[in-house]
């Protein structure tokens, strides 16, 4: 073989054996895996707040090497660089990513990866396994709470509220209760869910101890895999503006519950009993101290009262105890003998400013709030509604000592039309706070004011809001006008104590047995800022002449007097002079 043939032969062996060693070398070089040990929990939220805020990432590196990290998108771009060429021995290593870019924002949400290159080695490798930034809070939602009304500690399911939700239930849920009918809702307990169940329960405890008597909301928070928390509603405390129908439930004991209306003594009045039957006891009586016109026993949700036909005129309380708890209602009297003027009490008010809860939302329904009400409702807590005892019964206590015939109703009533109405009245008397009445009762008001009627008013802040009536319920409250129906404009007035000055001339004579022109002790007042057109101060009474407080004016034909502050009837107690003046303006009502 001529030589230079051979040195072209071994010249392509050795080409060949180059070659086969180099792609040999490489193919064991990728065979060998550049790391190991990939690994960190799947999902993380950097605005959790919570343990899984954070990313921590863990490889194992084979061999010693320069090496670069980092965090890529589903597109494969770079992120967040967690080491750059930098010289890592063999082994375990831990790197932190908190869910932002080189840049300093936020990631988005979406899938990400870790990439590792050795640098030295011009080599590089994507973990298949996904790590998933994701910021968003489920939104759970409470389906149902059921019953609305429970029992703490009875049997059956009217002892617990059951809730329903939709949302996630692994890891438990949170369950935080809200008692709503304070000044602000407070959290009064809390538990967790069961794992794996869209369904809690609350046994209405609170610290080993059943809840007080009361209106509660109910609310849900659970968490995803990102440890991102969400709550129904979606904000806490709860506010009534996210509130809806049957997220609550209302803790009563004991309830009683009946109309508003008149009841003619002699005749029976019925009443409903809840929120389970009971065995009880009841009496009929005076809302203070005083005997009872009747006592007796019942069972059931039903409670049948006969009023004696003996039974003055009045304003009447039932008390109901039944296993150690106590209920009141009201009951309003028509006794035999009628007069000629018309009391008017302020059911409306009384059911308005009712912190009972219609629609199971967990939060009170008042006209105060805006909301409708229902006019039927038992009182909050078994006691009788604000504004009675301490306004209400004193004047009708005075009318009961001063042997005075008159006839009852209420507000209620003479928006229903039902029962007696203003014309054929010689006067007409509200003893409390006349918050709202419908326009229609309104605009009848000061026609029989204008038409010739006399009205004395003993409450405040009366007369210049309306509202709707549609079947049993109170509806579409207003806000209070700046004149009220009569057209005078009013103003709340806080002082030291001090007695009213009278003002001349008294035309009415309402103040002739006032001892030196000096009236009562009082420090809230509701003075007189503006009288509409045409009208005639009669006798006035304050510590401001300009702006008295006590005011009776002619309007039209007729005359309305108003006694300009809420002390006035609980003075009358223990005040001749107040008394006295109390007295004439009954009989200036009576002629």
């Amino acid at each position: 073989m001529p030589s230079s043939v051979l040195v072209r032969v071994v010249f392509g062996v050795l080409v060949l054996a180059t070659s086969a060693a180099f792609v040999v070398a490489q193919r064991l070089k990728r065979s060998t895996p550049i790391i190991e040990g990939v690994a960190y929990y799947r999902y993380f939220s950097p605005t959790c707040g919570c343990s899984k805020n954070r990313a921590n990432i863990y490889f194992t590196l084979r061999d010693t090497a320069r090496v670069t990290a980092t965090v890529v998108n589903s597109a494969g771009d770079d992120v967040h660089t967690l080491v750059n060429d930098r010289r890592l021995h063999s082994g375990r290593h831990h790197y932190v990513w908190n869910g932002r870019t080189d840049l300093g924002t936020l990631a988005p949400n979406g899938d990400y990866r870790l990439r590792v290159t050795l640098r030295d080695q011009a080599r590089s490798v994507t973990a298949t396994r996904v790590l998933v930034l994701d910021t968003k809070p489920p939104r759970p939602h409470i389906l149902a709470v059921t019953p609305p009304e429970i029992l703490p500690g009875a049997p059956g399911p009217i002892g617990r509220a059951r809730v329903r939700y939709r949302g996630n239930s692994n890891p438990r849920p949170l369950v935080q209760v809200y008692r709503t009918d304070l000044p602000k809702p407070k959290e009064v307990t809390f538990f967790n869910g069961r794992r794996g169940r869209k369904i809690v329960y609350w046994d209405g405890m609170i610290g080993g101890r059943p809840a007080p008597d009361g209106v509660y909301a109910i609310t849900i928070t659970t968490y995803d895999h990102a440890g991102n928390a969400g709550s129904f509603p979606r904000r806490l405390p709860p506010r009534r503006s996210e509130a809806e129908p049957g997220s609550g439930v209302e803790v009563r004991y004991l309830t009683v519950s009946g109309s508003l209306d008149p009841v003619a003594a002699g005749s029976v009045a019925r009443f409903q009993i809840g929120p389970v039957p009971r065995r009880l006891r009841w009496s009929l009586g005076p809302i203070g101290p005083g005997r009872a016109l009747g006592r007796g026993t019942g069972s059931g949700r039903q409670l049948s009262v006969r009023v004696p036909s003996s039974a003055p005129t009045g304003l009447y309380l039932l008390r109901v105890v039944a296993a150690g708890h106590r209920a009141t209602q009201p009951v309003v009297v028509q006794g035999a003998h009628k007069g000629s003027v018309l009391v008017v009490l302020p059911t409306i008010a009384w059911q308005g400013g009712n912190p009972v809860d219609d629609d199971a939302d967990g939060f009170p329904n008042t006209l105060t709030g805006g909301e409708a009400v229902n006019t039927a409702r038992p009182f909050a807590h078994g006691l009788p509604p604000a504004g009675l005892k301490e306004r209400v019964d004193p004047l009708l206590r005075f009318l009961s000592r001063e042997r005075v015939p008159y006839e009852l109703t209420t507000d209620l009533a003479l928006a229903q039309n039902r029962g007696p109405g203003l014309k054929g009245h010689t006067g007409v008397l509200f003893p409390g706070d006349e918050t709202w009445l419908t326009n229609k009762l309104d605009l009848a008001l000061r026609d029989y004011v204008e038409g010739g009627g006399r009205v004395a008013s003993f409450g405040t802040d009366a007369f210049r809001r309306g509202v709707g009536l549609a079947g049993n319920q109170l509806i579409n409250p207003t806000a209070p006008e700046r004149v009220n129906v009569f057209g005078e404009q009013t103003a709340d007035v806080r002082i030291q104590q001090a007695p009213m000055v009278v003002n001349q001339p008294d035309t009415l004579g309402l103040f002739a047995g006032v001892n030196g022109g000096l009236l009562g002790d009082f420090d809230q007042f509701e003075q007189s800022q503006r009288l509409v057109g045409g009208t005639q101060i009669l006798s006035s009474a304050g510590r401001d002449p300009q702006h008295p407080a006590f005011i009776a004016y002619r309007l039209g034909k007729g005359i309305v007097v108003r006694t300009g502050t809420p002390e006035w009837a609980p003075s009358m107690a223990g005040n001749i002079e107040v008394t006295d003046v109390t007295r004439r303006i009954w009989s200036l009502l009576s002629r």
